[in-house]
C-alpha cells in the first residue's frame, strides 16, 4: 500500500484563500512591459479615446486597452485587430466577466477524482497526495466548519457549498497558485462540471460500495444516491476508464 501523504496541504476555509491581484500581476507580466506603452498608446490614439465596450455604467473615455479575445483563449497580445480603447470600468467589467477557462493553460495540473458515494475517493486522494497539493472536498470543509461527515443539513450546506464554489473558481482562473490540485465529486456528471486536467474514477462496483456505506454507518439515503449514480452513467453511456497513475 502506498504511503500515505501528508496532511499538511493548503487550507481550505475561503476567508484565507488568497487570489493574486490582477494590477499586481499586470505589473510584473513580461507582456505589459516594453512594447505595451507604446501599444496601449497607438490604440488609444487610433480609437480617438472612446471606449469600444459602452457597458452599463461606461465613463466614455478611455484610459486603457483591451484584448477582445482574452490571451488565455489564444487572443494574441499585440495584434492592432484584438485590441480596443475601453474605460476603466467597463475594462473591470470584462475582466470578471471573461469565461474563466485560465485553469486550462495554468500551472496547475487539476486532478478530478469522481465515483458513486461511498466508493472510497477522499481515501484515494489522501493516499496520493503530497504536501502542498490543494483538495477540495466538500465533506473536509464540512468538518472544518462544524459539520457532521455525511449529515450537513441544509443551512450548513449553503455556507459549504460557497466556501467550495469559491476555491472552484479561483482553480478556473488559473490562480490557485499551487502544483497540484485534487477535486472530489460524486456527481455523476462531473466531467461536464468541473474544470480537469485528468479523471481518476473510483469504482469498486456497485453492490461492494453499498456494503461499504452500510458498513461504515452512512446514512440510509446514500443506499439510493448509489444507485442512482450507477443509473445515471449508464443512461450517459459513460465509458469509464481509470486514468493513468500519476
Amino acid at each position: 500500500m502506498p504511503a500515505r501523504a501528508s496532511s499538511t496541504t493548503k487550507l481550505l476555509s475561503g476567508s484565507s484563500w488568497h487570489t493574486p491581484n490582477m494590477a499586481n500581476h499586470k505589473k510584473t507580466h513580461p507582456a505589459y512591459r516594453w512594447p505595451w506603452p507604446k501599444v496601449r498608446a497607438r490604440i488609444l490614439e487610433r480609437d480617438l479615446h472612446q471606449c469600444q465596450i459602452q457597458m452599463a455604467g461606461c465613463t466614455q473615455i478611455a484610459t486603457t486597452v483591451d484584448h477582445i479575445v482574452p490571451v488565455t483563449q489564444g487572443g494574441a497580445w499585440w495584434d492592432d485587430a484584438n485590441l480596443r480603447a475601453a474605460c476603466r470600468h467597463c475594462n473591470n467589467q470584462r475582466i470578471e466577466r471573461k469565461p474563466t477557462e485560465a485553469w486550462k493553460t495554468a500551472a496547475t495540473h487539476i486532478v478530478l477524482v469522481i465515483g458513486p458515494p461511498a466508493a472510497g475517493k477522499s481515501t484515494w486522494v489522501e493516499m496520493n497526495a503530497r504536501a502542498g497539493d490543494l483538495i477540495v472536498d466538500y465533506d473536509r470543509l464540512a468538518a472544518s466548519m462544524g459539520g457532521t461527515p455525511h449529515t450537513h443539513g441544509d443551512q450548513l450546506h449553503t455556507v459549504i457549498n460557497a466556501a467550495r464554489n469559491g476555491i472552484l473558481q479561483t482553480l478556473r482562473k488559473g490562480q490557485a497558485g499551487c502544483a497540484r490540485a485534487f477535486i472530489i465529486s460524486a456527481n455523476p456528471d462531473a466531467e461536464n462540471i468541473f474544470p480537469h486536467h485528468q479523471v481518476q474514477v473510483i469504482d469498486p462496483g456497485q453492490e461492494q460500495v453499498k456494503a461499504r456505506a452500510h458498513a461504515a454507518g452512512r446514512p440510509a439515503t446514500f443506499q439510493r444516491l448509489i444507485d442512482d449514480w450507477y443509473r445515471a452513467r449508464a443512461n450517459a453511456g459513460t465509458d469509464e476508464q481509470q486514468s493513468r497513475s500519476w
